[in-house]
C-alpha cells in the first residue's frame, strides 16, 4: 500500500487534527491540501472552552501562545436590546473563548501534524479516488490532479463543504436547511483592547466585534442577502456605523481596516448531512456535516469528529462502526438551533425569549453553555420557560413607543 496507513485530504481544522493524532500514535500519514500555508479560508474563528481543551491536549495552544498574543474572551450576545453576557461553565479549567484567524490557526495545526510525523503535500488538488468506497470495492487511495496515484487502506475526506472526496463517492446531501443571513467581514487594527466578544442583533442587521490574536479585531456585519449586492465595502462601512454601542464610530474612524471586505453569501451557508463513512473512507468536518456558522460550531465539530475517528482507528479493531450514529446524535438539536439562530429576530417572537434569558441567571448560563455542548437546546428552551417568559412579556407595562405602534 505504498507506505501509508491513511491519506487525509484537507489539512485545516479537521484534517490536521486527525493527522496529528494518528501520526502521534505511529500511523504513517499523508496529509494533502490543495492550498499552501499560510493561507486563509472563509470560516468562523471562535474556539470555545471544549475545543480549547482538545487543542491544549494536542499541544496546539502552547504552540500558538509561544508565538502569538492569544486573547481570552467573555461572551456577550445582545438581541433587541436584551444582553446575555458572562463566562462559560469551566471545561478543563477554561471558562472563556478565543478568536484566532484561520491564517494563523491552520498554519499552526499543520506544523503540529508534521511534527507528529505526518508527511505533507500541499498546493495540488486531489481529482479522484481509487475504488468506489462500496462493499467489495473499498477506497484504496487517491488520484492527484497531476496524475499521481497514492495508495493507502484509508482515505479521510476533510476537504470542506465542496468535498472532492464526497463528490467522488457520489454522496448526496440530506436534511438540508437554510437561514436568511449573509455576512460581510474584515480585520482591523487600532481598536481598543477588550476582553469581550460582542454581538449585537437588531431587526434588520447584526454586528460582531471581537479581538483576535496579536491585537487584531474581527468585525462582522450580518443581514439578509441584499446586504451583499453593490459596493460591499461601502455597505459594510455604513452598516457597522449603525451599532455605536458595540463599535463607537469615532474609534472606527481612528482604526485601520487591514483586509478587503470578505463576503459569505447565503447560499454558501446552507446546511446538510452526508454519509459519514464506508469501506476505506470517512468524512470529517464540513465535508460530512455543515451547520449554520452563526452559532460558531464548525471548528468544534471538526476537532471532535477528528478526535473520535482517530480514537476508533487507533483502537484494537481499527473500525469506524458507530461513527455516523455518534456524529448525528451529537448534532441532534444543535443543527436545528443553528438555523433557528440564522434569521434576524421577529420582535414579537424573539423579545420574550431574550428578555427571559437576560433576566434568568440560570437560563442565561445554560444558554452560554450551549456553545460548549455542556447543554442541549431542549434543556434551555423548555416549554415551562417559554410559557413563563411569554406571560411575563404580556404582563409588563408597554413603553410609549410600543403603544404608538399599537
Amino acid at each position: 500500500m505504498a507506505g501509508y496507513d491513511v491519506i487525509v485530504v484537507g489539512a485545516r481544522c479537521a484534517g490536521s487534527v486527525l493527522a496529528a493524532r494518528l501520526a502521534g500514535a505511529g500511523w504513517k500519514v499523508l496529509l494533502l491540501e490543495r492550498a499552501t500555508f499560510p493561507s486563509d479560508t472563509v470560516s468562523t474563528h471562535f474556539l470555545f472552552p471544549n475545543t480549547l481543551a482538545r487543542l491544549a491536549e494536542l499541544g496546539v495552544m502552547e504552540r500558538l501562545s509561544a508565538s502569538h498574543d492569544i486573547p481570552r474572551l467573555l461572551w456577550s450576545w445582545r438581541v433587541l436590546g436584551h444582553q446575555i453576557a458572562g463566562a462559560f461553565t469551566p471545561i478543563a479549567g477554561e471558562d472563556r473563548l478565543t478568536c484566532i484567524r484561520r491564517v494563523t490557526l491552520d498554519g499552526v495545526l499543520v506544523e503540529q501534524a508534521r511534527d507528529a510525523g505526518a508527511v505533507g503535500r500541499f498546493g495540488e488538488p486531489v481529482s479522484g479516488l481509487v475504488g468506489t468506497g462500496r462493499p467489495g470495492d473499498p477506497v484504496r487511495g487517491v488520484v492527484m490532479a497531476g496524475g499521481d496515484v497514492l495508495r493507502a487502506p484509508w482515505v479521510m475526506g476533510a476537504d470542506g463543504r465542496r468535498s472532492t472526496v464526497a463528490r467522488s463517492l457520489g454522496l448526496a446531501a440530506s436534511r438540508e436547511m437554510t437561514g436568511d443571513l449573509a455576512f460581510l467581514f474584515a480585520y482591523w487594527t487600532g481598536l481598543p483592547a477588550s476582553e469581550w466578544f460582542r454581538m449585537d442583533v437588531r431587526e434588520d442587521l447584526s454586528l460582531i466585534c471581537c479581538p483576535c490574536e496579536d491585537g487584531i479585531h474581527l468585525v462582522v456585519l450580518a443581514g439578509r442577502p441584499p446586504l451583499v449586492r453593490g459596493d460591499r465595502t461601502a455597505t459594510y462601512l455604513a452598516g457597522i456605523r449603525r451599532f455605536p454601542a458595540t463599535l463607537n464610530p469615532r474609534l472606527a474612524d481612528r482604526a485601520v481596516m487591514i483586509s478587503p471586505v470578505v463576503v459569505a453569501p447565503e447560499p454558501m451557508l446552507r446546511g446538510f448531512f452526508r454519509d459519514a463513512c464506508g469501506p476505506g473512507w470517512a468524512l470529517v468536518g464540513d465535508a460530512g456535516h455543515f451547520k449554520h456558522p452563526v452559532t460558531a460550531q464548525g471548528i468544534s465539530d471538526a476537532v471532535e469528529q477528528a478526535w473520535f475517528v482517530a480514537d476508533r482507528l487507533r483502537s484494537a479493531d481499527s473500525a469506524l462502526d458507530g461513527y455516523q450514529a455518534w456524529r448525528d446524535a451529537r448534532a441532534a438539536g444543535y443543527y436545528e438551533w443553528s438555523f433557528q439562530s440564522a434569521h434576524l429576530p421577529h420582535p414579537e417572537q424573539a423579545r420574550p425569549v431574550f428578555a427571559g434569558l437576560a433576566a434568568d441567571t440560570e437560563a442565561s448560563q445554560q444558554w452560554r453553555d450551549l456553545f460548549t455542548r455542556v447543554r442541549r437546546p431542549s434543556e434551555v428552551f423548555t416549554a415551562e420557560r417559554l410559557t413563563r417568559w411569554a406571560v411575563a412579556r404580556q404582563d409588563r407595562p408597554r413603553t410609549a413607543q410600543e403603544g404608538a405602534r399599537g
